[in-house]
């Protein structure tokens, strides 16, 4: 049912056990290592993102014998706060996972002035991480919802009206890139800061490994999924019924066909 109602390649559901955030984060990292497990093969490119999902994931791969993949950060991950992104550790396992080289960028994810963000892309390094980024054959990212409380919008890098604005304007974030109910870039002004994979990119990867679950992330999971950011997904059955129990009318979001990423006056 969640693939007919999405249009998605392929649907794994985790089923945990009894209640609770933890129990809910270990259920979905082991079912989308599984998935990855099928997904990589020899040459492979994998593009990867950062988070709790994220890192339990990486924490559950399995080794499997492939040669040349390559992990790619598909975003900065440096926090100017006491929070940690856990982005190398998470890429580190997936590295050892699939005893792949790793392509990291030893960035923050959202700088504090466009100028500094677009002097920092200028780096042949940085924009060949970059560019390579926009080129996988797989990206495995999660969504977060917006609240004041979630890890995006405490890294240090927004500030209070920021924070505000986005709590207001935006129901998820998809690779730090905020978007609205319909899809759209929900502040362009902190988009513009941001390094890492813009959502019109990540649509054109060929392979999107969505691995997100839970009530507070209903809304985000609804709209990712409506404007086409995934293919394969992974979430718990509690959500994915919720999901499938709104008629397409009654949506959590607004309107099913894919937006634009951006509003016009804006760039992604």
């Amino acid at each position: 049912q969640m693939r007919d109602r999405y249009q998605l390649n392929d649907v794994r559901l985790a089923q945990p056990a009894r209640a609770g955030n933890a129990v809910l984060l270990r259920e979905l990292g082991r079912v989308g290592a599984e998935l990855l497990d099928e997904l990589v093969v020899d040459g492979t490119l994998v593009g990867v993102s950062w988070g709790k999902t994220m890192y339990s994931v990486s924490t559950q791969l399995k080794s499997k014998d492939v040669s040349g993949v390559e992990i790619v950060q598909l975003k900065g991950g440096m926090s100017h706060s006491d929070k940690s992104t856990n982005d190398i550790r998470t890429i580190g396992g997936f590295c050892h996972a699939f005893h792949a080289y790793a392509r990291t960028l030893p960035l923050p994810v959202i700088f504090d002035s466009v100028e500094t963000k677009r002097i920092v892309e200028q780096d042949r390094f940085i924009a060949s991480v970059l560019a390579l980024g926009r080129t996988v054959d797989i990206a495995v990212f999660t969504v977060g919802a917006v609240d004041h409380d979630s890890l995006a919008l405490n890294l240090g890098q927004l500030s209070a009206t920021e924070k505000d604005l986005l709590v207001e304007r935006a129901v998820g974030d998809a690779c730090s890139r905020f978007y609205r109910p319909d899809g759209g870039i929900a502040l362009p002004e902190v988009d513009a800061r941001t390094v890492g994979i813009s959502l019109s990119d990540l649509r054109r990867i060929p392979t999107r490994v969505l691995v997100a679950g839970g009530a507070h992330k209903a809304e985000a999971i609804d709209v990712a999924l409506r404007t086409k950011l995934a293919t394969h997904l992974v979430i718990d059955d509690a959500t994915a019924e919720r999901l499938l129990s709104l008629d397409s009318s009654d949506s959590l979001g607004s309107p099913d066909s894919p937006p634009s990423s951006t509003p016009p006056s804006a760039t992604d």
